[in-house]
């Protein structure tokens, strides 16, 4: 009902454009100040946007309680911890970790898996909150000696 509507709005629109040529002027001028409108809204939501990842550096949150164990499929982790937010005022909504798998064998470690994936959890400051995430590595080689994993926060986005 509410297309049919906006369809014989615009149509309407279009005929009394066509008939009338003052009522042009004003057509033109209101769509002008929409796209207008329209425009600055964009820029500010993608001002709001950038804003929301300098809000907290990525050295702040903590990951503390980590720990991996086989996920779904040969290829796949279950990725478990906590992230503890020191900020004083702003709350993290999201958390990019990176996870990296190693193989130790003595003094010597080689990278052999890293992958990045998104967590949406929302921690209020100075709270931390438990997460739990399959992580989905494309390629895992054979571990010949000790696997190791390492945890980094890559992004920190807060409000």
């Amino acid at each position: 009902m509410l297309q049919i509507t906006i369809i014989l709005l615009i149509l309407f629109i279009i005929l009394v454009a066509t008939y009338l040529p003052k009522f042009r002027i004003v057509l033109g001028m209101t769509l002008m100040v929409l796209f207008g409108a329209i425009g600055f809204i964009i820029w500010q939501d993608t001002q709001e946007r950038e804003l929301e990842f300098q809000r907290i550096p990525v050295s702040q949150p903590q990951l503390s309680h980590m720990d991996v164990r086989p996920g779904l499929n040969s290829r796949s982790f279950v990725l478990t911890g906590r992230i503890e937010n020191a900020a004083q005022i702003f709350t993290i909504i999201s958390v990019i970790i990176q996870a990296t798998i190693e193989d130790c064998h003595g003094t010597e470690c080689e990278i052999v898996g890293q992958e990045a994936a998104e967590i949406s959890l929302e921690i209020p400051p100075k709270q931390a909150r438990d997460f739990s995430m399959t992580m989905p590595f494309p390629t895992i080689p054979k571990i010949i000696g000790e696997a190791t994993w390492r945890y980094a926060i890559l992004k920190v986005r807060a409000r």
